[in-house]
């Protein structure tokens, strides 16, 4: 680990990797990358892994299409493909919320996404087997797509190395203080100073924060989920993306007889109140089997067929939610450029393109780009909170 370099990124997920990576091709210099653990072991590893654009905000909308491509065009771009899986998004919801639904497809058809509503008959073409009745309402999003989260993380690792930053694993950042310019950050591998420090550590962030006297609005949030094994001998099989409001999850395929199985958390936790507290450095790594036993129920109304399948693993990660669950992407003021980026509130995987490439031209320029300009994190000092549906 060198004692200097040109910018130090705290947090070697997929957020930080993708800024890091994005500086590297500004030809920013000396660039850094601290990782507590090994690569992806946080959020990045167990993220969905899905990207889609139908949610009720523009920019987000936007920002999840380009990081759809930008995760295409790896191969072609630095020879390092992985694999994209093109299924499309499925959302069925009650039909008391088709105003709702009606406004997310405004949106995001003006940004250029392709999505519609669709009847019973289309949804369980698209998804045989898939649950229908007199109440509930469809749209699908055929451009949406998943790919394994962690596979993704190490390719981002591997080309951000190519490109001559150094990934150093295994090394906690202890301190953080402002010296004049200057960011010293102590570890346990020793000293490192940077006139520009990222601070792209997710869940962690608030403690850092708190040592710069700078109390960051972001709370922990415990999130559980599942791998469901379709049933012995079946020929049902998941493949699409699916979002199914009535039920409360959400589940993508994994491989040929798994599905990922999730909750929608957005539908309940509207403020920081509503978070399921967690300290992320103490706690269980595996679902409750209350959560799986519910789980279960909630699939087997998704999918009546999979009444007969059964868990095959299951995990639990921390989230970093802000108090309007939209990410915050700052700078604080002073001397030195202390960068932030967190808050994503279980959405930090499907926009890391967006925020690696907005963050690398904000250090680089040392001016705020305007897709960003609304993510500061005063909006919630001057009661200036994005309103949004992520349906």
């Amino acid at each position: 680990m060198s004692a200097t370099c040109d910018v130090l990124v705290v947090g070697g997920g997929v957020t930080g990797l993708s800024v890091a990576l994005h500086l590297a091709l500004r030809k920013f210099g000396r660039i850094q990358v601290l990782e507590r653990h090994y690569v992806g072991a946080g959020q990045s590893g167990r993220a969905a892994g899905i990207i889609r654009s139908t949610v009720r905000h523009a920019g987000l909308s936007r920002w999840q299409t380009e990081s759809a491509q930008s995760f295409r065009s790896l191969g072609e771009q630095f020879g390092e493909p992985i694999p994209v899986h093109p299924a499309g998004y499925l959302l069925a919801t009650d039909r008391d919320h088709s105003a709702s639904v009606d406004a997310a497809i405004q949106v995001a058809t003006s940004t250029g996404c392709q999505v519609s509503r669709i009847d019973a008959r289309q949804a369980n073409d698209l998804q045989p087997g898939l649950r229908s009745d007199d109440r509930t309402i469809f749209a699908f999003e055929p451009g949406a797509v998943h790919l394994d989260p962690m596979t993704a993380t190490q390719t981002l690792a591997r080309i951000a190395r190519t490109l001559g930053v150094e990934i150093v694993e295994g090394c906690e950042v202890r301190t953080l203080e402002v010296a004049g310019p200057m960011v010293r950050v102590a570890t346990e591998n020793g000293t490192v100073e940077s006139p520009v420090v990222l601070l792209g550590t997710s869940c962690w962030m608030p403690l850092q924060m708190d040592r710069f006297g700078q109390p960051m609005p972001v709370r922990p949030h415990r999130a559980e989920m599942g791998f469901f094994q379709v049933p012995a001998r079946s020929d049902r099989r998941l493949q699409r993306i699916v979002s199914d409001a009535t039920s409360g999850i959400y589940l993508r395929p994994d491989g040929s007889d798994q599905m990922f199985v999730g909750w929608r958390e957005g539908d309940w936790v509207k403020s920081l109140a509503d978070c399921v507290a967690q300290d992320p450095d103490h706690c269980r790594q595996t679902a409750e089997f209350s959560t799986v036993r519910r789980m279960h129920q909630a699939l087997s109304t998704t999918l009546p067929w999979m009444r007969d399948g059964f868990v095959h693993r299951t995990f639990a990660c921390t989230y970093d939610y802000s108090p309007d669950g939209v990410p915050i992407l700052d700078r604080l003021d002073g001397p030195a450029g202390v960068f932030l980026a967190g808050g994503f509130s279980g959405g930090g995987f499907s926009l890391s393109p967006f925020v690696g490439r907005t963050m690398a031209e904000y250090i680089d320029t040392e001016r705020r780009p305007d897709d960003i300009a609304e993510l500061s994190w005063q909006r919630f000092r001057d009661g200036q909170a994005i309103q949004w549906s992520n349906n």
